[in-house]
């Protein structure tokens, strides 16, 4: 080796030395600060770390509990649903991304370039919700389009998943199921009434950084809610709603309810109402196409807030406008003075509370423009209207079905026997007034069994006499006449009755046939079934069992036996009364062939009297033996030419009875055909202004069964009111 290189070498070797000394001392002077940091200030500087770390969170939310009915058949589920949820910040990562999310968004979700250049506006955001409940079908097509060369550059989105309240049965029971707002919060029907029972508890995924910057994630899995198994049977609710249906287009009438329970233990197997509503979409108004509403008159109210707003207003002098009136009522006269010194009456012209609107008279343009004109508060009334339910809510005269009641508290009291005979002139003279059966000229001797047959009004009036005041109302008791039956349902009203201390001879008498007592259908139901069930009264339900994710029973709605109101001895003769109210009675027209049917006829006449127009009802029962279903059946106003001779209810009530018992295997007792005599409705009216005697004499049900407007919703004093929902005094009319 030269010389040269030699020398070379070394120097290099120096070099190297160096450098290698300083890279060590960088590195020892690295440590050393590391160390001084980690020693002196570690603490500070971990605290600053974990205080910035991002902790997320995912809801999951709990599956809302199916509503079902006895059978096990749907009544009310849920479909799995999607929200759209974008990242803006992500998105805004790159022109190319913001660019095909934007694409993808309006191809398959429809969203448009203003909509989506304001969410890009939030460019900090990472969730971002911008639709809400879409189908599967649609967020699958995205998903694959994203899988293709086309979507590839797609960023910053996915779908939160939510669940979505359905009903597969569209309108069927949809007064007992009710429906749901956001929120899954239930209104009306088993939906309110067992909200707590259907709704589950939401899970969460928690997401986050730990020291070692390691992601870990905790999730708490959502606890769903419980199953209701109902009482209704779903092809008992169908029978009774077709038949409803098919009335409503071969007749027509105002206003329909029906009422299916079994008498042994008070299930509600089925109730409906001729208009009804899809709990899928329960703010549809075309639903109401068909239907008389009363909503609130905007100007009363606008009345009423300016009267309250200057109730306590003041005068200069700090006295109320009140008092400066009162000081200034001497000097002043009440009516207005003219220029030339005479006096003119104030304007006195009333303003009405309430609006009526007859959609069904109106064309569809004219239904529009209505509901066009409603303000918020006049449109959620007339909804309301259509999401009532009419079986429990609202009030009616009942007329002659509440006969039974009367006849069945007299016989369990000993105040008449079974043979015993009251004989009919025609008419019953109480005190001044003169009260007519709906034979004016008189259905002769009767025994109780035909005085309720033939529902001679006379009759009945003398045996509510024999009860007195005292006796009569403790049977109203017992059978829970204006009281809550306790359904497990909200909107239940509870009806009027005359108590034992305002039942004057006048009351006694009116209350005997069902005219001055104001009832709900579930009241007349509940209480009828413990006459024909051996005199046991139950509390009507509408749901039968709570069950868990796993099918295990939470909770059992047993039958609730309330009381007993008669004997079975009262109950069995009672029973073989009503038989013989459609075999020999009034109640022809409800006969079904082949079959025992119990019942009992009602016509009521609605207020103003004299108008013509009635509502008209039947209870019933079969077999007569041993009865396993109650059907009470009221008609208001229905659509033919005379009301009260139109045997609607019963006629109703065959045709559902036809369809229903070989649905339920009951058996048949007997081949005969029974042929109605078309004589089970009443002519002629009780209380006649005019005092003419337009009686039948043919043995009919009386028209006598005045009743009150059943849009009402509670009533607090029987005896006095206008017809919209209160009493009206039941000897109006009475010929003096």
């Amino acid at each position: 080796m030269s010389r040269q290189r030699k020398r070379f070498l070394e120097r290099m070797k120096k070099k190297l030395f160096v450098v290698f000394l300083i890279a060590m001392l960088g590195f020892v002077a690295l440590i050393i600060r590391v160390a001084y940091l980690e020693i002196a200030k570690g603490k500070n500087y971990s605290e600053q770390v974990l205080s910035q770390k991002q902790y997320e969170s995912l809801e999951i939310p709990y599956e809302r509990g199916e509503i079902v009915d006895r059978n096990g058949n749907v009544l009310a589920t849920n479909e799995k649903v999607y929200n759209l949820i974008i990242e803006p910040k992500n998105i805004l990562s790159s022109d190319k991304g913001r660019e095909a999310t934007y694409t993808a968004l309006n191809k398959f979700f429809g969203i448009d370039k203003e909509t989506y250049d304001s969410y890009m506006q939030r460019n900090d955001s990472l969730y971002c919700l911008v639709k809400k409940e879409i189908a599967y079908a649609d967020v699958q097509a995205f998903r694959e389009y994203c899988d293709t060369n086309a979507g590839k550059d797609v960023v910053g989105v996915w779908f939160e998943d939510q669940y979505k309240r359905t009903y597969p049965n569209n309108s069927l029971a949809c007064h007992i199921l009710g429906y749901t707002v956001s929120g899954n919060v239930g209104q009306g029907g088993i939906e309110g009434y067992y909200n707590s029972y259907l709704n589950g508890t939401n899970g969460k995924t928690y997401g986050y950084l730990t020291n070692d910057n390691t992601v870990q994630s905790v999730t708490v899995p959502a606890v769903d809610g419980y199953t209701v198994v109902s009482t209704i049977d779903l092809n008992i609710q169908k029978i009774v709603e077709d038949n409803i249906k098919q009335y409503m287009q071969e007749t027509g009438a105002k206003k329909i309810g029906v009422v299916a329970m079994d008498p042994d233990n008070g299930e509600v197997l089925a109730m409906a109402s001729s208009y009804s509503y899809d709990p899928n979409d329960p703010m549809d108004t075309s639903k109401l196409r068909n239907m008389t509403v009363n909503v609130s008159n905007p100007a009363k109210r606008q009345d009423t807030t300016e009267e309250a707003s200057t109730e306590d207003a003041s005068t200069e002098d700090g006295s109320t406008e009140e008092e400066s009136s009162e000081e200034t009522s001497e000097e002043t006269s009440e009516e207005d003075t003219s220029e030339d010194g005479s006096t003119e009456e104030a304007s006195t012209e009333e303003i009405p509370e309430e609006l009526e609107y007859d959609f069904s008279q109106m064309t569809d343009a004219e239904f529009k423009s209505t509901l066009d004109s409603f303000d918020s508060t006049q449109l959620y009334e007339a909804l309301n209207s259509l999401w009532r339910n009419f079986c429990i809510s609202d009030n009616f005269e009942p007329g002659s079905t509440f006969k039974p009641f009367t006849v069945a508290g007299a016989i369990e009291d000993d105040v008449v026997q079974d043979g015993d005979t009251f004989y009919c002139d025609g008419y019953q003279q109480i005190g001044e007034d003169r009260i007519y059966c709906h034979n004016r000229s008189g259905d002769g001797m009767l025994t109780v069994r035909q005085a309720l047959e033939q529902s001679c009004n006379d009759g009945l009036m003398q045996i509510a006499a024999k009860e007195g005041a005292s006796t009569f109302d403790k049977y109203q008791e017992l059978f829970g006449i204006g009281s809550y039956t306790g359904i497990d349902l909200y909107g239940e009203s509870v009806g009027a009755k005359f108590d034992a201390d305002k039942l004057n001879p006048t009351e006694l008498a009116t209350s005997s046939f069902g005219q001055g007592v104001n009832v709900t259908m579930i009241q007349m139901a509940a209480g009828f079934c413990s006459i024909i069930n051996g005199g046991n009264y139950y509390t009507p339900h509408v749901a039968k069992q709570i069950l868990d994710n796993d099918g295990s029973i939470i909770e059992a709605v047993e039958p609730e036996l309330v009381r007993k109101t008669i004997s079975k001895s009262t109950s069995d003769l009672l029973k073989s009364y009503l038989a013989g109210v459609v075999t020999d009675g009034t109640g022809k027209r409800a006969a079904v062939d082949g079959y025992t049917i119990g019942g009992k006829t009602g016509t009521a006449e609605k207020l103003p009297r004299g108008t013509g127009r009635y509502i008209l009802s039947f209870i019933g029962f079969s077999p007569v033996e041993h009865p396993q279903i109650m059907v009470y059946v009221v008609v208001d106003e229905p659509d033919v030419e005379s009301q009260s001779t139109s045997g609607a209810g019963a006629l109703l009530f065959h045709a559902i009875m036809e369809d229903l018992l070989p649905y339920m295997n009951v058996y048949q007792s007997s081949d005969e055909t029974i042929v109605p005599d078309g004589n089970d409705e009443p002519i002629g009216s009780a209380f006649d202004e005019t005092g003419d005697t337009t009686g039948t004499g043919d043995g009919t049900e009386p028209g006598s069964e005045a009743g009150t407007d059943t849009t009402t919703e509670t009533t607090t004093e029987a005896g006095t009111g206008d017809g919209t929902g209160n009493y009206v005094d039941p000897v109006t009319g009475l010929d003096e």
